[in-house]
C-alpha cells in the first residue's frame, strides 16, 4: 500500500464519470471538506489487514499531534504500478474506513473507480506532505527507490496505462492550465507526470522573472552559485533533512551508495560556505541559487503548476552574525514588499512557531520567533501567528498573497535557522578572534517560480503587464503590399529591445488582430498604405484603444517608459 498523506486547508472534488467496471455507486455532486488530513491511497497486491491497521495507526498518531480528528481516504491509483484487483482494492479501502471510524476518527472516503475533478490546498508546515508505504511490498523494498520498469519491458496494456490522458475532467476557462495552453506557455505530457514542458513563450516568461530578481539581488549584494543536482544522501542525513523529506525524494544507487536528486538547496549552499574561512567582515553573506529542485509530489497533472515534481525557486541563504538578524530580516521583507507591489498582489505575513518535531531548545526558538515578530512589526504590520507550523530547524514567515479571485496563496517564505549551521559546523571568525556559528536566513520571494506563474496567470487571466509579457508587440500588415514596411518596422522594434513578432502569413488583418487579442498580447502595431506613405504606425492596445499616425520613435519611448514603471 502506498499513501501520500497531506494535511490540507481543504480538499474539493467532483466525481465526473466511472473509470472502471467495478466502480462503486456515487453521487456526482461537488464535495468539499476543510481542515482535514487526506490519505491519497493506492492499494497494492497482497495488502492485508496488518497493512491497514498500520496505516490507520500512523494517521491517528499524526492527527493527535496536530490536535485534529478529521480524515479523508482518497483512492489514488497513480502512486503504484503494482495495483490490487479492483474488488480487492475496494475491500481494503472500506476496511481502512471502518478501522478509522472504530478509532473514533471523523472519517470520509472518496468514491472508488471514478474520474474526479480535484483541487487541494496543502498547509505550509514541513510535515504537511509525507509519503508512506505499508504491507508486504514495503517490507521487501530496499532503502533506495526501485528502478522504473524499462519501456521495452512493458506490456501493451501497461504502456497505454502510462500514456493515457489525465483523470481530472473539464477545467474552467479561468484555470492557468487553459490560459497557459492558449498563450503557448507550457503543456503537461503523460510520459513526464507532474513536470511541465515549457514552450518558447513560457521559457521567455520564466527568464524575465528570473532576470528581474537577479537584477534586484545584485543591487543588494547577493552572489549566485550553482550546485550539483545529485548528492550522496549522507548530506541530507547530516543536515537533518533526511528524517523529514526522504519519502519525497527521488533516490538512486551508484557504486553501492545511495544518492538523491536535491529537493532543496540548503545543504549544498552550506557546503559552498565551508569552502573557505569567513570573517565577521564578510557578513552578511547573501548567496542565491536558481537550480531546479526535484520533489516526488502528487502528480502535477492534478494541479498544474501549483504542485510539480521539478521546480525552480528564487532561493537564497543569508549568513549573518546574531546582531545582524533583525536588520537582514527587515531587508528581506522590503524585497517582498517591492515584488508584490509591482505585481499588484496584497499580502499577509504569517509567523509559524515551533512544531512538535524540531531541533534546538525552546529558549532558542522563542528568541528566533521574537526576532521575526520584531522585524514584521517594524514595518507597521501586525503578523498572524501560526502555532506549531515552523520548519524543523527554525521558525518562519510565510507570506500569503490574495489574487483577483479572492484566493490566498502562500508564496514567499523567510526562515530563521540557528540549528543547521551548528549541525554542519559552520563558523566565522569574530572581531574577538574567536570562532562563532552564524545564523542563516533561508528565503524565497516568488517561492516556486512555477507556482508563481500559475498564480499571476489566474490573477491577471493571462493579461500580463507589458514589462513581463513574453510577446510585447505584434506587428500586423493591412495587406501583402505592406509586408515589406511591416518587416522593417518589426526589425526596428526588435532593435529597440522589445519582444516582438510579426504576423505576415495568410489571413485578413481583422483575423490577425483577433488572434493577437486571444494571445493577450499587450500592443499591436498595424501598418497599411497610409502608415507606409507617412512613415508612421497605428498602435492598438489590447483593450481596444487605437492611436493613428504614431512616430516609431515616440512609440519606442512610450513603451520603454511603461516597462520602466512595470506597467
Amino acid at each position: 500500500m502506498k499513501i501520500l498523506q497531506m494535511h490540507t486547508d481543504f480538499i474539493e472534488y467532483r466525481p465526473v464519470k466511472k473509470e472502471i467496471q467495478g466502480a462503486e455507486e456515487s453521487s456526482t455532486d461537488q464535495v468539499r471538506e476543510e481542515e482535514i488530513l487526506v490519505l491519497f491511497t493506492a492499494v497494492e497486491q497482497d495488502d492485508d489487514a496488518e497493512a491497514v491497521k498500520h496505516a490507520v495507526r500512523d494517521a491517528h498518531e499524526f492527527l493527535q499531534k496536530l490536535g485534529a480528528n478529521r480524515l479523508m481516504i482518497y483512492p489514488f491509483a497513480h502512486l503504484s504500478q503494482n495495483l490490487a484487483k479492483p474488488a480487492e482494492a475496494l475491500l481494503v479501502l472500506k476496511t481502512m474506513e471502518k478501522e478509522a471510524r472504530d478509532a473514533k476518527i471523523e472519517t470520509y472516503r472518496a468514491p472508488f473507480g471514478w474520474n474526479k475533478a480535484l483541487q487541494v490546498k496543502v498547509k505550509g508546515h514541513p510535515l504537511a506532505e509525507m509519503s508512506r508505504s505499508y504491507g508486504k511490498a514495503a517490507t521487501k523494498a530496499q532503502a533506495v527507490a526501485p528502478a522504473i520498469k524499462p519501456q521495452k519491458d512493458l506490456t501493451e496494456h501497461e504502456m497505454l496505462s502510462r500514456l493515457k490522458k489525465n483523470y481530472f475532467g473539464q477545467l474552467p476557462e479561468t484555470d492557468h492550465r487553459i490560459i497557459g495552453e492558449r498563450l503557448d506557455l507550457f503543456s503537461f505530457q503523460e510520459p513526464s507526470p507532474g513536470m511541465p514542458l515549457w514552450h518558447q513563450n513560457g521559457v521567455e516568461l520564466r527568464d524575465i522573472l528570473v532576470d528581474f530578481v537577479r537584477k534586484e539581488q545584485k543591487k543588494r549584494g547577493y552572489t549566485e552559485i550553482s550546485t550539483p543536482a545529485l548528492a550522496n544522501t549522507i548530506l541530507w542525513r547530516v543536515s537533518g533533512h533526511w528524517d523529514h523529506y526522504r519519502d519525497g525524494m527521488f533516490l538512486t544507487e551508484m557504486g553501492g551508495e545511495q544518492f538523491g536528486l536535491k529537493p532543496m538547496n540548503c545543504p549544498s549552499t552550506f557546503l559552498y560556505y565551508k569552502t573557505r574561512r569567513w570573517s565577521y567582515k564578510d557578513l552578511p553573506l547573501r548567496v542565491a541559487d536558481f537550480d531546479p529542485l526535484f520533489r516526488n509530489e502528487l502528480s502535477g497533472v492534478a494541479s498544474g503548476l501549483f504542485r510539480v515534481k521539478i521546480l525552480t525557486q528564487d532561493d537564497a541563504h543569508i549568513f549573518v552574525a546574531e546582531d545582524q538578524v533583525e536588520d537582514e530580516l527587515r531587508n528581506v521583507i522590503d524585497l517582498v514588499a517591492l515584488f508584490y507591489g509591482i505585481f499588484g498582489l496584497k499580502y499577509t505575513p504569517k509567523i509559524s512557531t515551533m512544531p512538535e518535531d524540531h531541533l534546538g531548545t525552546k529558549e532558542q526558538w522563542d528568541k528566533a520567533v521574537a526576532a521575526l515578530v520584531g522585524a514584521v512589526k517594524s514595518k507597521g504590520i501586525e503578523p498572524v501567528i501560526k502555532e506549531r507550523e515552523g520548519a524543523f530547524y527554525g521558525p518562519k514567515i510565510d507570506v500569503d498573497v490574495k489574487d483577483s479571485l479572492g484566493r490566498d496563496w502562500q508564496c514567499a517564505t523567510i526562515q530563521l535557522d540557528f540549528q543547521m549551521p551548528k549541525r554542519l559546523k559552520l563558523t566565522y571568525t569574530g572581531a574577538d578572534g574567536k570562532e562563532h556559528t552564524p545564523a542563516v536566513i533561508h528565503r524565497v520571494i516568488y517561492g516556486s517560480l512555477e507556482r508563481f506563474i500559475g498564480i499571476i496567470l489566474e490573477h491577471y487571466q493571462g493579461r500580463l503587464h507589458f514589462w513581463v509579457a513574453p510577446i510585447q508587440v505584434k506587428v500586423i500588415p493591412v495587406s501583402d503590399e505592406n509586408k515589406s514596411y511591416a518587416e522593417s518596422t518589426l526589425s526596428a522594434i526588435l532593435d529597440a529591445g522589445f519582444r516582438a513578432e510579426g504576423d505576415f502569413g495568410s489571413g485578413t488583418m481583422n483575423s490577425k488582430i483577433r488572434n493577437a487579442q486571444l494571445q493577450k498580447i499587450p500592443v499591436m502595431v498595424i501598418v497599411g498604405e497610409k502608415e507606409q506613405s507617412t512613415g508612421t504606425i497605428s498602435v492598438r492596445a489590447r483593450e481596444g484603444e487605437v492611436s493613428y499616425g504614431v512616430k516609431l520613435t515616440d512609440f519606442v519611448a512610450h513603451q520603454r517608459a511603461r516597462a520602466a514603471k512595470f506597467e
